[in-house]
């Protein structure tokens, strides 16, 4: 950051309008400000600082006497300050609460803090923030330090510097510490030192764990090489639990998982052999069993073969027996249909006598010859019976006809009334349409004055919705004009 100018208005010691061109020193590269006791040195710092940051270092004790002494009622007090960060040129400007006369009335009233900040971007100043607090906002991102930073590595305050000249060894220590926030790195010191302590207990808890585990596996090491099943023909190796050097007994217990591993792959091989020659003998076991089922079965077929021809010269029998059977089979179907046609001929017999009888009887009853020939009398029996048929047919669609008849003559005289009513109701139609005609003009006319009613009745409603929100406008202005009477 490159400060190029600053001016004071009311501000410290100065009232009038002070003006500090930071660039005409811009080729010496550092430069003195100097001047008696009392004459504003520190002010100018504390112009940057308040500028920048809205606070003054020399006054963090609450007592801010940021405006100056010889200031008038009316007299303004301002900080204004043009600076570079980057390539981009920042102008900021910030005024202190201070009591001024108000304008309406008697007394003072309170003129509240005051923050701008501007950028020149092609040789206009160009407005980016307007409030205190955006102010600040936009400066933390520009500057990249905060206050408290900005205090203890660009500016170090008057009150602080002569106290660390003065201070004593232990004392200076302590405000060095205070000025440049070393106290973090003590706290980190500290939690480095916690952590330390917590790793070495992690660590003694690990090497705890490692001996428990290293315990262990030495037993059964030793309880395998008590084992004369396993150590024949292997070397007894090293008392691993003689030396408390944990490498020394960690490589021993690695040897004795190394031979634990020889081992277990050698009865890997041995398990792998007993399980082909068991795979074997299960195949062999299943062909012999195979072999005595098919030598069973060939038993038992020969049993049956030996009973069958036993049982020969009676099978033989039995066969020519279900032969001859056979052979009367075939003649069971015209047996059984000769003794249906004899059935039939008998009873057709008996219902030819019945029929004789009663043909006698009904030709004696109608006087009809009994010796005749039967097929003309059934021949004009016939013939009349199909007449009278007829005749009843005729007689019963009479009869429907009939009905139908009388309901048609209902239906006419019905229908005759509703004609005598309708012509009755036409009658009386010009009278009704005259009638309506006279009703209607009437309504015609209201329908006519309908749509400029409705006009006016929009206008007015118009005008009642603006006459509404104009009253409601003057409340707000009242209202505003209130609260701005009693601002000033």
């Amino acid at each position: 950051m490159r400060l190029h100018r600053l001016e004071l208005t009311g501000f410290g010691p100065f009232r009038e309008r002070q003006s500090v061109d930071f660039d005409a020193f811009d080729r010496d590269g550092i430069f003195l400000i100097a001047g008696r006791t009392g004459a504003g040195k520190s002010s100018i710092l504390d112009g940057v600082c308040f500028a920048l940051y809205g606070s003054v270092p020399r006054y963090e004790s609450g007592d801010k006497r940021l405006r100056s002494d010889h200031c008038e009622p009316d007299d303004p007090t301002e900080v204004r300050l043009e600076f570079t960060v980057g390539e981009r040129r920042w102008r900021v400007t910030r005024a202190p609460e201070y009591q001024r006369p108000s304008r309406r009335g008697g007394g003072l009233t309170a003129e509240p803090t005051r923050a701008e900040l501007e950028e020149l971007v092609d040789g206009t100043w160009i407005g980016r923030a307007a409030r205190p607090r955006d102010v600040g906002l936009l400066l933390d991102e520009v500057l990249g330090l905060s206050a408290q930073q900005f205090q203890q590595v660009i500016l170090l305050a008057q009150n602080r510097f002569s106290r660390f000249l003065l201070a004593p060894g232990a004392e200076r220590q302590s405000l060095l510490r205070a000025l440049f926030g070393s106290r973090r790195y003590e706290e980190y010191a500290r939690e480095l030192g916690e952590r330390s302590k917590a790793a070495q207990r992690e660590v003694d808890a690990l090497a705890e764990r490692a001996r428990t585990l290293l315990a262990q596996a030495e037993r059964l090491i030793a309880a395998q090489a008590d084992d004369p099943e396993h150590t024949e023909g292997a070397d007894a190796g090293p008392d691993v639990a003689a030396t408390p050097d944990l490498g020394a007994r960690r490589d021993a217990v690695e040897l004795g998982r190394q031979r634990a591993a020889y081992r277990l792959d050698t009865l890997t091989h041995e398990r792998t052999a007993a399980d082909a020659a068991r795979s074997a003998a299960e195949a062999a076991h299943a062909e012999l069993v195979a072999l005595s089922k098919a030598q069973a079965e060939l038993a038992r077929a020969r049993e049956r073969l030996a009973t069958l021809e036993a049982d020969g010269s009676r099978i033989a029998s039995d066969r020519d027996r279900l032969d001859r059977a056979r052979s009367a089979e075939s003649l069971r179907a015209p047996l059984e249909a000769a003794e249906r046609a004899e059935r039939t001929a008998a009873a057709t017999a008996a219902a030819a006598a019945e029929a004789d009888t009663a043909w006698l009887l009904i030709a004696e009853r109608v006087g009809e010859d009994a010796a005749a020939d039967l097929e003309a009398v059934v021949e004009r029996v016939t013939g009349e019976l199909a007449v009278w048929t007829a005749a009843l047919a005729h007689e019963t669609a009479l009869a429907d006809e009939q009905a139908q008849l009388a309901a048609a003559e209902a239906e006419t005289s019905r229908l005759e009334g509703d004609v005598a009513a309708l012509d009755a109701q036409r009658a009386q139609v010009p009278a009704e349409l005259a009638r309506l005609e006279s009703e209607l003009e009437p309504l015609r006319e209201r329908a006519a004055r309908r749509d400029p009613a409705r006009t006016r009745h929009d206008e007015l409603v118009q005008r009642l919705a603006a006459a509404e929100e104009a009253e409601r406008l003057a409340v707000v202005r009242r209202d505003s004009e209130a609260a701005h009477r009693d601002q000033a």
